[in-house]
């Protein structure tokens, strides 16, 4: 007797000790650094696109691949004009907080984000529907925008031209939906913790700003039986060494950067922890031309002819990257490769300098009146390097550069968004596969992501015309001809196509490189830490 009662015991305090069901518990480290907003619409950048596509899904989805499979429609069909999408929404999907899913929560949220109040830098991404732009510029009421649900399981999309990357397009956080019964309610507080409806596969629990913003498993998502992670936590961490470190630590799981100096010493230590893959990503310089002198051709060819593209690529960043003479990647669907930035097809760097020099020259600049701005750009420790680097190399054809270095969202948010900025570096990551993506930035209507303020009739015009060709390699050979444009008058300097650098767990599963960089943590699972 007293036997059995010392072992039941021993059982409950072994049942104390050991929960039936551990919280599995992902902590990912975010490089971008804490997110502007949590409002699909306010976001920019792909370290908001990481937090909030886990919580929010859109018409379509990223499989672990990468790849676009159905999200919250689960299928979809194309009139034979390619102009109207029909959408058919996924039946049983619910908000976190237990209301439908409908085609009518999308009419919403794309009305608001083509809603000129919402101010989004977004907006321009749905040009591709009907009447959107006019929409956009209010010169249209918001129920003239070409969306309707002719019931709550269907959403009918009409286009303004065809567009064989929609599915992709509304993959995008600029088209998730957003509950608009908890918008009404409690306005711009809908992105707080508490108030958070959600109808992605997590929800969010708290946002401690340069702490973390920690999301956990949504019970009523319609996939969530398969979810394997409990609670994600994302970490901002600017500072490469600092994330390298709190990786070896254990602190986080993974990490989307590390020192890229340290590549070759990294892979010999870490192995395959240590990751890279193609991206859909291109880093440039780009000009401000609404100030003198960025508005002359001439000078913004000089600086780029004085950048040494090669050996910032090989000596600075060290990852085996292409040197970028023009601004679509090499990977990117549906694209004609060919268009070149002409001091690309210049043999050496010495000649290179030595035009720069004739060119400033013409331009009015030289030993006696040197040319001399301020060069915005990143501050994690590689783009700094690279800054300095630019900086001595324009040094040698008469240019003094001075570098202002500030986080990334400061970076696009406070200077490169609002024209306050002289020179900077930017980068894009491809929003879908299609060099539409790329192009659609320089297009002078572009108010969000037309840095520089180009603008070319020419280049408008092709871009118009590629979106209402039929023939998918005639419309590459347009686009082509757009970006050559582009390349010629220097409207930017491409410097490298961008691979994707990640540090990951051997523990953690789930992960794959790919050349959208989007790995959701619904597809992540965490085996033997």
């Amino acid at each position: 007797m007293a036997l059995r009662a010392i072992a039941a015991l021993l059982a409950a305090l072994f049942l104390a000790a050991a929960p039936v069901s551990a919280e599995v518990v992902l902590n990912r480290g975010n490089a971008g650094g804490d997110p502007f907003s949590l409002d699909p619409h306010q976001t920019q950048g792909t370290w908001e696109n990481f937090i909030v596509g886990d919580m929010l899904e859109g018409l379509t989805t990223e499989a672990e691949d990468g790849s676009i499979i159905p999200g919250a429609a689960e299928s979809w069909t194309i009139s034979p004009d390619g102009l109207t999408w029909t959408f058919k929404m996924r039946q049983g999907a619910v908000w976190s907080d237990g209301t439908p899913v409908t085609a009518d929560d999308f009419v919403f949220s794309w009305r608001r984000l083509m809603d000129p109040a919402t101010a989004a830098q977004y907006a321009s991404i749905l040009y591709v529907v009907k009447n959107a732009e006019a929409v956009n510029a209010g010169k249209m009421p918001l129920d003239q925008l070409g969306v309707a649900a002719p019931d709550p399981q269907t959403l009918v999309v009409t286009l303004s031209h065809p567009a064989p990357y929609l599915d992709g397009l509304v993959a995008h956080q600029a088209t998730f939906p957003v509950p608009r019964w908890q918008i009404e309610k409690v306005g711009a507080d809908w992105i707080k913790p508490g108030n958070y409806v959600s109808n992605g596969p997590f929800t969010l629990v708290d946002w401690r700003v340069q702490e973390y913003v920690r999301l956990a498993k949504n019970p009523t998502y319609y996939d969530a039986a398969n979810v394997k992670v409990d609670v994600v936590n994302w970490i901002p961490i600017n500072d490469v060494a600092a994330a390298l470190k709190r990786f070896r630590t254990g602190e986080i799981d993974m990490h989307d950067n590390f020192p890229t100096a340290q590549y070759k010493q990294l892979k010999a230590t870490l192995g395959d922890e240590v990751k890279l893959a193609p991206y859909l990503a291109t880093s440039y310089i780009t000009f401000n031309q609404r100030q003198k002198p960025f508005d002359d051709p001439r000078v913004r060819e000089a600086l780029s002819l004085g950048y040494d593209r090669q050996t910032i690529t090989d000596r600075i960043f060290q990852l085996g990257e292409p040197v970028a003479c023009a601004i679509v990647p090499p990977e990117t669907a549906n694209y004609e490769q060919g268009a070149t930035s002409p001091d690309c097809r210049i043999a050496t760097q010495p000649e290179r300098v030595a035009r720069a020099k004739t060119l400033l020259a013409e331009a009015g600049y030289g030993p006696e009146n040197p040319l001399s701005f301020r060069f915005y750009t990143s501050s994690d420790n590689d783009a700094k390097r690279a800054a300095a680097a630019a900086q001595s190399m324009w040094k040698t054809i008469g240019v003094n550069a001075e570098i202002v270095s500030n986080e990334p969202a400061t970076h696009y948010n406070q200077h490169l968004q609002t024209a306050n900025f002289e020179v900077g570096t930017a980068a894009w990551v491809g929003d879908f596969n299609d060099p539409e993506t790329f192009l659609f930035m320089f297009e002078s209507n572009n108010k969000g992501f037309n840095y520089g303020g180009w603008s070319n009739a020419q280049y408008d015009e092709l871009m118009r015309q590629q979106r209402m060709e039929p023939d998918a390699a005639k419309r590459a050979a347009i686009m082509r001809e757009a970006e050559q444009i582009l390349l010629d008058n220097y409207g930017v300097a491409p410097t490298r196509f961008r691979f994707n650098q990640f540090l990951v767990k051997t523990y953690l599963k789930g992960f794959t490189g790919n050349v959208r960089g989007v790995n959701r943590s619904r597809w992540m699972s965490i085996e033997g830490r």
